[in-house]
């Protein structure tokens, strides 16, 4: 071959090999994360699928159950250690279901039960998957009036009182799985799937395919002017669906095909209409239904209310209008009160100081409600803050406070045994003045709340003098006596008048039985017979110049 023949076909050179192979490790480094983050999703939904695979055969192996035995073994204390234990996304559903358990379990069995309490592991492709699977009641309220605001949901039938008529209360076990996984994609490293299925609690119903000719059940409805209404009427058998016609209804109410009164009512009073239901095959039936139209359900509560701690109270609860017989209920009422629900009365004792909300719900036999709320406020006992005693000179400005707590409020004041000179302000509980006689005083003060109840408190107001009449003996700083029954008593009594050059006349009241003053000895003297506590008054009157002084003071006769 000639040289010219192969002349510009030298192969590639360096440069263009090098910019190839560069070429393809930027393709193939683009390519990388797409390839990675498609086996990451693959991986993913494979982990969920099989997450719903094992919830699957878990209701599965619920639905092949009876429906009475699923709670079998399941003990109450396991159960409900279990529902305590719950992650917050099961909690929304049982809020809304009823715990059940197996009375005749042991209290902690549960986990080895057919439905068990505890959680199992399950590996997958070296995945763990924990299962748990949660058990309780709920009901479904279908049709008619006395179930708004269930909207067909499953509630407790605790917390949402069934209708009072039972073929309307279609009643469940409601099963939760809830299937956990970890997986770095999901919040906190773990993914949840859940899935919940219904079980009737009672017998499966037998359905008869040959049905017979329908007929119309209801006979009466109830509803109530100007509040919006719905009620379905009802027939038994029927090849379905059924279609319903009714010749005219109450004034602002309607009939659908499918059976549904609703509208407002407008016009009080009892009317007859003829209601025809016929069904797939065109057999029918037409009955008279009676239609009342009633006023509204209406409820007069206690005015708000102030009491104290240990007060009885009795209160009512009135319902009007509506479907008698009432059922009332209440919520919120201070401790030591009930409501009782047939009559209403609100009796007992309050025992707990606070201030309560209280909300009473009457519902009439027709499930019409009525709600009203009242104040109740309960306040701890009357009280008055102890006065300390006091000395102050005769002539001087003289001032306390009485402070009373608890009761009603509104409180009022009032005092005995004051010097004179001394008043108290009936609204601030001041007690103040320049007293005009010396002596040993004890004034008790009282305050008196808007309900009446009333809280005293006695303390001693010793007025001192040095210049005018003032008793000497017994000592002003410890008059109080103690003397026992049958023993005879000598007690001193004088004053300062022979260095005054007075001579001032004595009287005394409230001496206990048995003893008396004896004027010429300056002493009570005597034998108390009659055990009890007792307020003695000496009095020492000068009649020139006019001066005189008190001495209060309790004997004790034991």
């Amino acid at each position: 071959m000639a040289e010219s023949d192969i002349e510009g076909d030298e192969g590639f050179t360096l440069v263009e090999v090098v910019m190839s192979l560069l070429l393809l490790a930027v393709t193939m480094g683009a390519l990388g994360p797409f390839f990675v983050n498609g086996l990451l999703h693959v991986a993913q939904q494979s982990a969920k699928q099989a997450a719903v695979e094992l919830a699957g055969a878990a209701v599965e192996q619920v639905r092949a159950l009876d429906g009475r035995s699923l709670v079998t073994g399941r003990g109450q204390q396991r159960s409900t250690e279990q529902w305590a234990g719950a992650p917050a996304l099961v909690q929304p559903y049982l809020a809304g279901m009823k715990l059940a358990w197996d009375d005749g379990a042991a209290p902690a069995a549960g986990d080895d039960a057919a439905i068990p309490t505890a959680t199992r592991t399950v590996t997958v492709q070296r995945t763990p998957y924990s299962r748990t699977i949660f058990l309780g009641e709920c009901d479904v309220y279908v049709g008619g009036s006395g179930v708004a605001g269930t909207g067909g949901r499953c509630v407790n039938p605790d917390v949402v009182p069934p209708p009072a008529d039972s073929t309307r209360d279609l009643q469940f076990y409601r099963v939760v799985v809830l299937v956990t996984w970890p997986e770095r994609a999901c919040p906190a490293g773990t993914c949840s799937y859940l899935t919940t299925t219904l079980i009737a609690r009672a017998n499966e119903p037998t359905f008869d395919i040959h049905r017979p000719a329908p007929v119309v059940k209801t006979t009466t409805v109830v509803v109530y002017r100007g509040v919006a209404s719905v009620y379905q009427l009802e027939a038994t058998g029927g090849q379905l669906p059924n279609t319903w016609s009714s010749t005219a209804l109450p004034a602002g109410l309607t009939m659908s095909p499918d059976g549904v009164i609703s509208g407002t009512p407008t016009t009080l009073g009892t009317s007859t209409a003829s209601v025809t239901v016929k069904d797939k095959l065109n057999r029918s039936d037409t009955e008279p239904v009676t239609f009342k139209v009633v006023l509204p359900l209406a409820v007069t509560v206690p005015a708000s209310t102030r009491n104290e701690v240990g007060d009885a109270v009795s209160q009512q609860v009135t319902a009007v209008n509506g479907v008698s017989p009432y059922a009332f209920e209440a919520t919120g009422l201070p401790a030591g009160l009930t409501l009782n629900r047939t009559t209403g009365a609100i009796t007992g004792t309050v025992t707990t100081a606070g201030t309560y909300t209280v909300e009473v719900t009457v519902t009439d036999s027709n499930a019409g409600t009525a709600t009203g709320t009242y104040g109740h406020v309960v306040t701890g006992p009357l009280a008055l803050h102890a006065l300390a005693d006091r000395t102050v000179t005769l002539g001087s400005a003289f001032t306390v406070t009485a402070a009373a707590q608890g009761g009603s409020g509104g409180y009022t004041y009032s005092a005995s045994g004051l010097p004179a000179g001394v008043t108290v302000d009936a609204g601030t509980g001041v007690v103040s003045g320049v007293p005009t006689d010396s002596g040993r005083y004890l004034p008790t003060v009282t305050v008196t709340d808007s309900l009446g109840g009333t809280a005293s408190d006695t303390f001693a107001l010793i007025v001192d003098t040095s210049s005018e009449l003032i008793f000497t003996t017994p000592s002003l700083a410890a008059a109080d006596q103690t003397s026992a029954a049958g023993s005879k008593v000598s007690l001193p009594v004088d004053t300062n008048a022979g260095s005054l050059h007075l001579k001032p006349k004595l009287d005394v009241t409230g001496l206990p039985p048995g003893l008396k003053l004896n004027t010429g000895k300056d002493a009570i003297l005597g034998t108390p017979d009659t055990p009890g506590t007792y307020r003695v008054t000496v009095v020492a009157t000068n009649a020139n110049p006019a001066q005189t002084s008190y001495l209060t003071f309790v004997w004790t006769i034991t």
